[in-house]
């Protein structure tokens, strides 16, 4: 029963019944039932859209999608049961089964696959994709999980970034700004909570705030190398400059006092650049002579050019690093220089970049595993993450994610126009 309504499409038993609003399309059972305003809607699906009452500028196709909308606007529901409690929630769009399913207010959000974002309420400004991506956050914002179940374990953290199968699947719930890239990357026991942590690399494990993890432990263990490709010690410095360590303390100069007076060991290289542990006792693993030191302005340099090595079982580094450390080092920032502008991840937006059609994406997951450009596990494993590298890869895939969303835009746009048209044609027709 179309009262004053005009320019509209309704097919489907009681589909539009109450409507007062023009420019509408609405094919199915009860589809848009109780639309009394709303305007350029696109409802397809059974009772697709059902309770919308003056929302506009919605396109809901499938069984319930949008079911409780009223007031929200501008929203992309596609699937079963998509958006079904959304009520006036605006800018949202949720591809695939049961995606955003409780939303009710939450605004400017995009999930893609079945069950992202699922138990959303009133999040906002949250990307998820994958299946089961944040499936059980409520009420945080500004997350972006990408990954099958990344964020699974989320429920009120806000402005997390979690990249990977299963990146923040366990516990952290309440978390916030935490970076998880990896498989099973997070934390490991449901009761844990970190905020401002960063996790890097398959089961990178992290369990305290404020804190950067890179690699997990045992066969998970990572080398980090900086200037080289193959890390052979758990940090590898290469600088490419003949007798030039790579490694500045700032605050930590010659002219600081010591903290430790009358000092007999000191750190120092072998010939293969190793940093070990030396002395000035009869128990030093090599003698130490003033002549194996001189001050070149400011700086203390070796006089052989040899390395240094901090650790007990290394006798001999390889050649070419002029620092072994043999547990790790621990440190509060780490900062990667990018050489050229070529390095980084802006050709995605450059006319001619040739962006992956989503089936083949799809095809290239089933097949390997990951995705496109990333490198895989067993890659990982084998030589390690570059930072600057690994930080453009993963820039750019944000980056086709924003294409992706943008062609989905352009293609609502297209259906909303094509709708115009045939409202148009059905109109002159009927004249």
């Amino acid at each position: 029963m179309n009262y004053t309504g005009s320019d509209n499409i309704f097919i489907g038993y009681q589909a539009g019944f109450y409507n007062n609003g023009n420019g509408n399309a609405f094919i199915g059972y009860k589809t848009g039932l109780n639309n009394i305003s709303g305007s350029q809607n696109a409802f397809i699906g059974y009772q697709a859209g059902q309770n919308n009452s003056t929302g506009g500028n919605n396109s809901f196709i499938g069984f319930n999608a949008g079911f409780n909308n009223t007031t929200g606007a501008d929203n992309a529901f596609i699937g079963t049961y998509a958006g079904l409690s959304n009520t006036t929630g605006n800018d949202n769009a949720f591809i695939g089964h049961a995606t955003g399913t409780y939303n009710t207010t939450g605004t400017g959000n995009a999930f893609l696959g079945t069950y992202a974002g699922y138990a959303n309420t009133t999040g906002i400004g949250n990307a998820y994709v994958g299946i089961r991506s944040g499936q059980n956050t409520t009420t945080g914002n500004g997350n972006t999980f990408l990954g099958g179940a990344a964020g699974f374990g989320n429920t009120t953290g806000e402005q997390n970034t979690y990249i990977g199968q299963n990146a923040g699947f366990t516990g952290n719930s309440t978390g916030s700004q935490n970076v998880f890239i990896g498989v099973n990357a997070g934390v490991d026991i449901p009761s844990t909570v970190v905020n401002n942590a960063v996790a890097i690399g398959t089961n990178a494990i992290v369990t305290q705030s404020n804190s950067v993890v890179l690699g997990g432990t045992g066969v998970n263990s990572v080398h980090v190398g900086i200037g080289n490709r193959s890390p052979s010690a758990k940090l590898h410095i290469t600088t490419g400059i003949a007798n030039t360590s790579g490694i500045r303390l700032e605050n930590l100069t010659r002219s600081s006092p010591a903290s430790v007076l009358n000092a007999r060991k000191f750190l120092t290289v072998d010939p293969d650049g190793n940093v070990i542990m030396g002395s000035i006792s009869d128990n030093a693993q090599e003698p130490m002579g003033a002549s194996l030191w001189q001050l070149r302005g400011t700086f203390l340099q070796s006089t052989q050019g040899e390395a240094v090595i901090i650790g007990q079982r290394v006798n001999k580094a390889p050649s070419g690093y002029k620092l072994y450390v043999e547990e790790g080092i621990l440190t509060e920032k780490v900062k990667v220089a990018i050489k050229t502008s070529s390095d980084w991840s802006d050709k995605v937006f450059e006319k001619g970049y040739k962006l992956k059609s989503l089936h083949e994406v799809e095809q290239y997951i089933q097949k390997t595993g990951h995705l496109p450009g990333i490198p895989s596990a067993q890659e990982v494993v084998k030589q390690g993450i570059n930072l600057g590298q690994m930080d453009a890869k993963l820039l750019e895939k944000i980056e086709e994610i924003t294409l992706y969303l943008l062609d989905v835009k352009k293609e609502v746009d297209s259906l909303r126009e094509e709708n115009k048209l045939l409202r148009q044609e059905l109109k002159n027709y009927k004249r």
